[in-house]
């Protein structure tokens, strides 16, 4: 038994050692790790890559939205605003179309007032409706 106790202390030392010896390697080799680790430019590499991936994630995600593709599509929403003009700042006369239904709103700083209600839109606009012909200069254009 002394024979079988023996050798299990001898292997207990040899492990011991063996296990010193990994330590002090393992010690040493850190030290030499950590003097030829470049930290910064690893970090900067990791830096870029990152303010790259957000930066087309950010383009992606712009494009998508200017694409219209959450938009249901062939629906035209009840409410467009045709034209807007401004007069001064904060002041502004705005064509909108409501259904079938055209409206002149004047906006003035932090109120909106209906100015004329017009009628419903044809299909072409503008020469055959004389409500939305340019104004004329003078008597010799037409009287």
């Amino acid at each position: 038994m002394t024979a079988f106790g023996g050798w299990v202390l001898e292997g207990w030392s040899r492990i011991n050692l063996f296990a010193q010896g990994a330590a002090e390697g393992m010690a040493a080799g850190s030290r030499a790790m950590a003097q030829e680790f470049p930290f910064w430019q690893h970090f900067i590499r990791v830096a870029l890559v990152l303010g790259a991936m957000l930066g087309v994630l950010v383009l992606v995600l712009y494009l998508w939205k200017r694409s219209g593709v959450l938009r249901p599509q062939g629906v035209s929403p009840l409410i467009q605003v045709l034209s807007t003009h401004y007069l001064a700042p904060k002041k502004a006369l705005i064509l909108v179309e409501v259904g079938r239904e055209r409206l002149l709103l004047a906006s003035a700083g932090d109120r909106l007032s209906l100015v004329a209600s017009l009628e419903p839109a044809t299909a072409v606009a503008g020469a055959e409706d004389p409500a939305l012909a340019p104004p004329r200069k003078n008597e010799k254009e037409g009287g």
